[in-house]
């Protein structure tokens, strides 16, 4: 535990240059906010509808839509927010040797929609034993969950919290549940 404080508070004395954020649309689901210097990317990911990167900083963004619709049985099961969470945690999970949550967020976004962020301290053999960070963040909405799925070396990201809450709390469905009620009264 104290390596991972010291680490930390070591890796905290970098001052990144400051970072623009750009709106992005996704196919005309969702938006979100990235940062201007990071360029999309098409096989990260099988299923992620949000792909970008910047590998000379080695900061990577995931993003993926399940339709509560085409859950089939977990539908059935009425999985809720927690329940995703811990799928998406388990899938970031699978690939690491050593898994560390430092912090653990459930609200309620300005739009409505439930959200629930965690942050990782990860570490690996196969990644020869370099530390990442990484955020996850789902929400739910009443049609979908999403999961944003942020990493970079574990060193920088003490520099990037402001960012990566910016990239957080401006995930938006571009239809909220709000509207489509409203639409129907």
């Amino acid at each position: 535990m104290w390596v991972i404080v010291l680490i930390g508070s070591f890796s905290c004395a970098t001052d990144l240059p400051p970072t623009e954020l750009v709106q992005v649309p996704i196919d005309n689901l969702y938006v979100i906010h990235i940062p201007d210097n990071l360029q999309p990317g098409y096989d990260m990911h099988d299923y992620a509808s949000l792909q970008y990167y910047n590998s000379d900083e080695g900061f990577y963004i995931l993003g993926i839509e399940d339709a509560k619709e085409n859950l089939g049985d977990i539908k059935r099961k009425r999985l809720k927010l927690k329940g995703y969470y811990a799928f998406v945690e388990n899938t970031v999970s699978n690939p690491v040797d050593t898994l560390f949550r430092e912090s653990l967020q459930y609200f309620t976004n300005a739009q409505g929609l439930s959200v629930r962020i965690g942050d990782y301290y990860a570490n690996s053999q196969a990644w020869n034993w370099d530390p990442l960070f990484y955020r996850i963040a789902v929400y739910e909405s009443p049609e979908y969950f999403f999961q944003l799925v942020m990493w970079m070396p574990y060193g920088p990201h003490c520099d990037r919290v402001a960012v990566l809450d910016s990239i957080v709390y401006s995930f938006k469905f571009l239809t909220s549940p709000t509207e489509e009620t409203a639409g129907l009264r």
